[in-house]
């Protein structure tokens, strides 16, 4: 069963339709029928589907064939997808079902299948699991052909439901799966479990990828549902000690530091929604130090969970499922995850990450989460059986959990005072200072005198100045001496900057790993408004332009599908923000276009020597909770080839 909501990348680009066109080249036997839900979009633009109504039909002898033709309803509505398993599985009974999900996805914030007739209408989390639960049919398989919905909280929602989960946690190239590659595959062993149709999706997936060009950064994953309960435990024990460690300063320092550093997915500008996805299994290796009983266990889980996987060279990290982070969370972003898990130790480290931790709001919630545990309603395992559950439940995660083996406590009643007794770090408990100076090499050296254990990250970004009036923004980098033990860093401006095939660029570093750094770069190509991403890759010292990323629908945060690769004869115009600095007014930046180029297989991006001229160059620090601080600018000045430095009169 396919859920093709086609939304704009049918009615824009006819992915859809090149999708229905490899599953009608498929060779389907007797033993496998395929049926499709199709709508969600404003205009279809292959032949047989009338817009503006949900169609259903199936494959047969290489040809669609409608079965019927509904009322147009919203495809990002929960009934609308039950309603569509129910009559498949009733018209086209099977020993195996699977439901496939084609659409944007957003992760486990923003959820899937974007409707373009319905006012961008989304599936959450929640609705998917009210869909599947009152439709009442078992799946072998869930898959997703959508960008990152390969996380533990989409396993969560799934599991009891499902089998296995086929899904990315990365964005996919619009051209999606290979459904010829897998259906024939099917066709042929029928008799296949999950696992296993799951392996040929993936590795067809990647092949295919490859095939076009866009397998550096691309991810699939085929995750065993029943062997989810013993990760979901290990990481809801995980989650008790991440909030008790947000009590000392340094150890919350030492985890969010930890967590920055893990591959994160879908990562967009800074004056973007974030989708907060980070590898699990990286985030686990990253905070390990301060957490390593419990992030080896989820590790060990893991393992058993996600049994296939594969990955591009520039998503290294990737382990198989990603785990919502609170690396840039406000209110808004609190409040859709909140309505996504139960996890209430997480959700008060989510909180307290967004610097609205509450005592006596916590104090509450914990004692209802204990309440509803001990309620008959509440089915047992999970977070309080590893925390208050008895020593005769037999299950490794649900006896002698994380309080009792840390604590010692065999009053598992009293135990949750730990949790509602907590005294985290708070913004403000200790100010950020600093002093920053020019030594006598004129190189720009900043000291953390206070609160250096509050300090997450250290970068810088760059300015030209136009005139004496404007300053046209370069973009930021972490391109710099750092010691963060002692709270000691310097530049190491060379005097040198990003270009593209000649032009400088405006570009910012949005994530780092230990072999490469990922930068976006606003652009027009062809006309059309875009960002470029690219890397640098720390072995060969060299970038690369993986190529455009057109980010995520301003409406529903869901995520574009792709990158696509520059072509030869593309027109590329660069984009840089331009600010009046004389001006009171609290203006945004105005956009210019500085540089342009055509495509050519010999582009190259390289860091060159910029042309003489005054250059602002300012060190951020970002704290913990995300608060940013600007230091004072200081002018490095380029003229006749030879670069000076000083203050800002």
């Amino acid at each position: 069963m396919i859920y093709l909501c086609g939304t704009n990348l049918e009615s824009k680009g006819g992915f859809a339709s090149i999708n229905l066109e490899e599953i009608c080249d498929a060779k389907l036997s007797d033993n496998v029928n395929l049926v499709i839900e199709a709508g969600g979009t404003k205009k279809w633009q292959t032949g047989g589907i009338t817009n503006g109504k949900l169609t259903r039909l199936h494959v047969e002898d290489g040809e669609m064939l409608i079965d019927e033709e509904c009322p147009s309803a919203s495809m990002g509505a929960s009934d609308t997808l039950s309603d569509f398993i129910s009559w498949g599985a009733s018209e086209y009974p099977a020993d195996r079902y699977m439901l496939v999900f084609w659409n944007h996805g957003g992760g486990s914030l923003f959820g899937i299948c974007q409707d373009e007739l319905f006012n961008e209408d989304t599936l959450s989390l929640k609705e998917v699991e009210a869909a599947i639960v009152d439709a009442n049919v078992p799946l072998e398989i869930a898959g997703f052909d959508a960008c990152l919905m390969s996380s533990l909280e989409t396993a969560e929602t799934l599991q009891g439901y499902a089998h296995y989960m086929v899904a990315s946690e990365e964005t996919e190239p619009g051209a999606g799966w290979d459904y010829t590659e897998w259906l024939e595959y099917l066709s042929e062993n029928a008799g296949c479990d999950g696992k296993k149709l799951g392996s040929v999706i993936v590795d067809s997936y990647m092949n295919k990828c490859a095939a076009y060009d866009e397998e550096s950064m691309a991810t699939l994953s085929v995750t065993d549902l029943t062997k989810l309960p013993g990760l979901s435990a290990a990481f809801r024990n995980y989650s008790g000690e991440l909030v008790l460690s947000t009590q000392n300063s340094s150890d919350f320092q030492a985890i969010v530091q930890g967590a920055v550093q893990s591959e994160s997915y879908g990562e967009r500008s800074g004056d973007e929604e974030t989708f907060d996805m980070v590898d699990l299994g990286d985030l686990m290796n990253n905070t390990g130090g301060i957490l390593t009983k419990n992030s080896d266990d989820v590790l060990k889980e893991l393992d058993k969970v996600v049994v296939y996987e594969s990955h591009g060279a520039y998503r290294s990290k990737a382990s198989g499922l990603s785990v919502f982070y609170p690396k840039y969370i406000d209110n808004d972003i609190y409040h859709s995850y909140e309505q996504i898990t139960d996890n209430t130790a997480y959700l008060e480290y989510a909180s307290i990450m967004n610097g609205d931790w509450d005592e006596g709001a916590w104090e509450t919630a914990w004692q209802e989460a204990y309440e509803d545990h001990n309620s008959e309603d509440v089915s047992s395992g999970g977070f309080f059986d590893s925390f208050f559950s008895s020593d005769d439940s037999g299950d490794e995660y649900t006896s002698g959990g994380f309080i009792d083996s840390f604590f010692g406590s065999d009053n598992n009643e009293n135990s949750i005072n730990i949790f509602q007794d907590l005294n985290p770090v708070q913004p403000g408990d200790e100010e950020i200072k600093f002093e920053q100076f020019l030594d006598d090499d004129n190189i720009l050296n900043l000291n953390i005198t206070s609160g250096l254990n509050l300090v997450k990250d250290v970068r810088f970004s760059i300015l030209f100045e136009q005139d004496e009036e404007n300053l046209l923004y370069m973009g930021c980098d972490t391109d710099i001496n750092a010691d963060y033990d002692k709270g000691e860093f310097s530049d190491n401006f060379r005097g040198t900057w990003m270009t593209i095939g000649g032009e400088f660029v405006c570009a910012e570093v949005i994530d780092s790993t230990d072999d490469y750094d990922l930068y976006i770069i606003p652009a027009y190509v062809n006309d059309e408004e875009t960002y470029i991403r690219a890397v640098y890759e720390f072995d060969r010292e060299a970038f690369r332009v993986l190529g455009t990323y057109d980010g995520a629908d301003e409406n529903t945060n869901l995520s574009g599908r792709d990158i696509h690769p520059l072509k030869k004869g593309d027109k590329v115009d660069f984009i840089f923000y331009s600010a009046n600095i004389m001006s009171d007014d609290d203006e945004d930046p105005e956009e210019e276009i500085t540089g342009s180029i055509i495509w050519s297989d010999d582009t190259e991006m390289l860091d060159e020597e910029m042309a003489d001229g005054r250059f602002y160059y300012m060190f951020e620090i970002v704290d913990i909770f995300g608060n940013e601080t600007d230091c004072d600018p200081v002018i490095m000045e380029i003229k006749d080839g030879e670069m000076y430095s000083y203050e800002v009169e």
